[in-house]
C-alpha cells in the first residue's frame, strides 16, 4: 500500500509516498526576451517571430507485468492523452511555435493512482491554450497555475471517494520556437539525448535526493536506496491548498537532439547506457523501443515514454 506520511508544518511539501510499498498485484511577438526566473547563470535567448518547426513525436505506455492497472498517463499536445492500458502511436507535427508534452506517473493503488494521472492530463489539456499563450518570461507562472488546479481536482477526486492517498507526478517540456523549458514534480524525468550523450534534465524530488543534498549519500547510495521511491512532492499532495510550484530549469535548444520524458517504469529498469544505445539506433519509434526495453529487463512497473525530435525528412 501507499504510504504517505504527512509532518505538521506550514509548508505541505513533506509529505512522502514509497512507491516500494505499492500493492504489486492489483512568442508572443516579442524581440530578446531574457529569462530571469531560472536560479542558475542569466542567459538572454532570442526567440524568432516566426520560427516553426516540423517534430516528430514517439509515444508509448505499457501496464508492465505485474501491475494490473496502468497508473501512467501523458499528454501531447495536438493529440490528447492515453485512454486505453496500452498504447503506442507515432505522429508527426508540422510548422508548430508552440507546444506541451508531458508524462503523469499516478500514485494511489487499485484505480485511485490512474484516475490521478487522468485528472492530471486532462486538466492540462484544458489548460494548454493559456500555458501555449503566455510569453516565456512568464511561462513558470502558467505552469504553476495549472500545477494548482490539477492539484485541487485530485483532492476533491480524493474527497469524494474517500480514498487515504492519490496523487500524480509531473514532467513536462514546453517547446517555445526552438527551446525547450522542463518542469516537474516528483520522480518523473525529462532528458536531453544528443551527440550520444544523455543529459537528465529533471531533479528528481524524493527523499534520496533529500539526502544526497544534505551529504548523507553519495549519488550510488541515493540510486540503490529504498528513499529513491519515497517522493517528496506531487500533484494531490497540497490538500490544504497552501499551493504548488513545479521545479524549473534552464531552457535549452533542442537542436539535432531527442527529449525524452519518462516515468520511472523506465529508469528503474534501464541503465543509462541502454536508453543511449536505443536512442542510437534506427528507430521506427523510439519510445517503443524503450518500453519494449524496460520490459525486457523485468517490467516491474507501469511504463510511459514520449520522445520527441525534429523532423529532417520533410
Amino acid at each position: 500500500m501507499w504510504n504517505i506520511f504527512r509532518r505538521k508544518k506550514e509548508v505541505p511539501y513533506q509529505s512522502i509516498v514509497d512507491e516500494d510499498e505499492e500493492t504489486k498485484i492489483t512568442e508572443d511577438n516579442a524581440g530578446n526576451t531574457e529569462i530571469n526566473e531560472v536560479p542558475h547563470e542569466r542567459k538572454t535567448i532570442i526567440y524568432e517571430r516566426e520560427y516553426k518547426s516540423d517534430i516528430i513525436v514517439y509515444v508509448s505506455s505499457d501496464v508492465g507485468k505485474i501491475r494490473e492497472n496502468n497508473e501512467d498517463n501523458f499528454y501531447c499536445d495536438h493529440v490528447g492523452y492515453r485512454k486505453e492500458k496500452n498504447f503506442t502511436f507515432m505522429k508527426s507535427l508540422n510548422r508548430i511555435s508552440r507546444g506541451i508534452f508531458a508524462v503523469c506517473d499516478g500514485m494511489g493503488g487499485e484505480a485511485y493512482g490512474e484516475e490521478a494521472s487522468r485528472i492530471a492530463v486532462e486538466t492540462l489539456e484544458q489548460l494548454s491554450g493559456e500555458i501555449n499563450s503566455v510569453l516565456p518570461e512568464k511561462l513558470h507562472d502558467a505552469v504553476n497555475s495549472y500545477v494548482n488546479e490539477a492539484n485541487r481536482r485530485i483532492c476533491e477526486m480524493v474527497e469524494e471517494k474517500r480514498c487515504k492517498r492519490s496523487g500524480s507526478t509531473l514532467a513536462m517540456v514546453c517547446m517555445v520556437g526552438e527551446y525547450v523549458h522542463a518542469f516537474n514534480i516528483g520522480d518523473s524525468r525529462v532528458y536531453f539525448f544528443s551527440d550520444g550523450k544523455i543529459k537528465q534534465i529533471t531533479e528528481d524530488q524524493t527523499l534520496a535526493m533529500r539526502k544526497l543534498k544534505a551529504n548523507i549519500y553519495t549519488e550510488e547510495e541515493a540510486r540503490n536506496s529504498p528513499d529513491s521511491h519515497k517522493i517528496t512532492l506531487f500533484l494531490g499532495v497540497d490538500d490544504r491548498r497552501i499551493g504548488l510550484h513545479s521545479l524549473k530549469y534552464e531552457p535549452f535548444e533542442m537542436g539535432n537532439g531527442k527529449i525524452l520524458i519518462c516515468s520511472d517504469g523506465l529508469t528503474d529498469m534501464c541503465s543509462d547506457e541502454e536508453i543511449v544505445e536505443m536512442l542510437s539506433s534506427d528507430s521506427e519509434n523510439y519510445a517503443e523501443l524503450l518500453v519494449k526495453k524496460a520490459l525486457e529487463k523485468g517490467g516491474k512497473d507501469n511504463v510511459t515514454c514520449v520522445v520527441i525530435q525534429k523532423n529532417n525528412y520533410t
